[in-house]
C-alpha cells in the first residue's frame, strides 16, 4: 500500500542515509515536521528499533534546538517482536531537542492489523495520523488507536483557559 500524504502538509523527500525509508517533511522558518515509513524486516528488540529510528531521525532530518522537530512513524512488521509492548515507552510525551516522536502506527501487514499510539497534543501532525489510519481502514486493516493521557499540567492549563474564556464571555455580557 502506498500512503497518500496531503502535499500541503508534508512533501516527499529522498532519504540520504536510511535508504529503505520513505520520508515526508515540512521545513520552514518556524516549523519542522516529518513522517517516516519503513518495514522492520528483522527486529531483535523494540529498544533496538527505537534506537534505529532516533539515529535515522538525527541523520535524515538533523533536528536543531531553534526550531523543534516533531515526527510520526508508520512501521510495517512481518513478525510481532517479543517485547512489542515496550513500544509505548519510546513515544515522547515531552519536548526534546533531538526530535519529538509524537506518534506511531504499527502495521502487521500479513494480518491486516494496525495499532496506533498518539501521545502529543493535537497539532500539525494529527491530520496526517488520522489520514493514515483512515487509509489503512479503507484497504481492510483492523485499526486500533489510542491517545495517551494528556499529563496533569496540560489538563490543568486547559481547565484554567476554559474558565478564563467563560469569565471573559460573562464580562463581555455585563459591560
Amino acid at each position: 500500500m502506498t500512503l497518500t500524504i496531503d502535499p500541503t502538509l508534508l512533501k516527499p523527500i529522498a532519504p540520504q542515509h536510511c535508504l529503505d525509508w520513505t520520508i515526508w517533511q515540512k521545513k520552514n522558518l518556524n516549523i519542522h515536521r516529518g513522517l517516516i515509513e519503513f518495514t522492520a524486516n528483522r527486529v531483535d528488540s523494540i529498544d533496538d528499533l527505537a534506537r534505529e529510528v532516533r539515529e535515522g531521525v538525527r541523520r535524515e532530518f538533523r533536528p536543531g534546538w531553534l526550531r523543534g522537530f516533531g515526527f510520526g512513524t508508520v512501521i510495517h512488521f512481518n513478525d510481532v517482536p517479543f517485547d512489542f509492548a515496550q513500544i509505548c515507552q519510546h513515544i515522547d510525551t515531552r519536548s526534546s531537542r533531538h526530535g519529538v516522536w509524537q506518534w506511531i502506527i504499527v502495521c502487521f501487514d500479513e494480518d491486516k492489523i494496525a495499532v496506533a499510539i498518539h501521545t502529543w497534543l493535537k497539532g500539525y501532525l494529527r491530520p496526517i495520523y488520522d489520514s493514515v489510519l483512515q487509509q489503512l481502514d479503507d484497504v481492510g486493516y483492523e485499526c486500533h488507536s489510542a491517545d495517551a493521557e494528556v499529563d496533569i499540567l496540560f489538563t490543568r492549563l486547559q481547565s484554567i483557559a476554559q474558565t478564563c474564556r467563560i469569565i471573559q464571555h460573562i464580562g463581555g455580557i455585563i459591560t
